[in-house]
């Protein structure tokens, strides 16, 4: 089994991953927009049996190509007025530093992601917040409080144009991840 040094942690390579078929492929696509449906209704779309859909299902899950099912909520009618993007530069590249950092946004509920980048600025974040007041208090206090953090620019979002968390299948079709056949 491959393994890859990250900055994070050591990620791993399956060799144990299934080969992707155009029923895996269509199960994913109609998830991705229904995550709640079950096996029968899976079945219909697919033109599989409702007890095939809810194994490929299962097997899927248990490969590790589904992570999880969420709710989209309405940011708005929850009272976020707020949502921006905050470029970070770090004091240090460190693992020590990287760990400390990670450790402090997984405690903050308004950061949404986090990324690492390469380029000018290291990480990227989406926060949502309630008001300026919070999203003030959230940039200078938390995010720029911390030791790790150098500098931040922050550009607040004015409207979401297109807004999904669906990813493109089309490059994955009958493709092993684990060996690229």
């Amino acid at each position: 089994m491959m393994r890859y040094r990250a900055i994070w942690g050591t990620v791993r390579a399956s060799r144990s991953l299934p080969v992707l078929d155009r029923f895996d492929l269509k199960i994913l696509a109609i998830l991705q927009q229904k995550g709640d449906i079950g096996p029968v209704e899976m079945s219909q779309a697919v033109h599989l049996s409702a007890s095939q859909c809810s194994r490929r299902m299962q097997q899927l899950r248990k490969a590790g190509y589904i992570r999880g099912v969420h709710a989209a909520l309405d940011a708005g009618r929850l009272g976020v007025g707020i949502s921006a993007y905050i470029l970070l530069t770090m004091n240090s590249h460190g693992i020590a530093a990287a760990e400390a950092f990670r450790a402090r946004v997984l405690e903050l509920d308004e950061v949404l992601e986090c990324q690492k980048l390469t380029g000018e600025a290291d990480m990227i974040l989406k926060v949502a917040t309630r008001d300026l007041a919070s999203f003030n208090h959230l940039l200078t206090r938390q995010i720029l409080g911390s030791p790790e953090v150098a500098t931040a620019r922050s550009s607040i979002i004015l409207e979401d144009v297109k807004s999904t968390t669906a990813l493109p299948l089309g490059f994955a079709g009958a493709v092993n991840p684990a060996d690229g056949t």
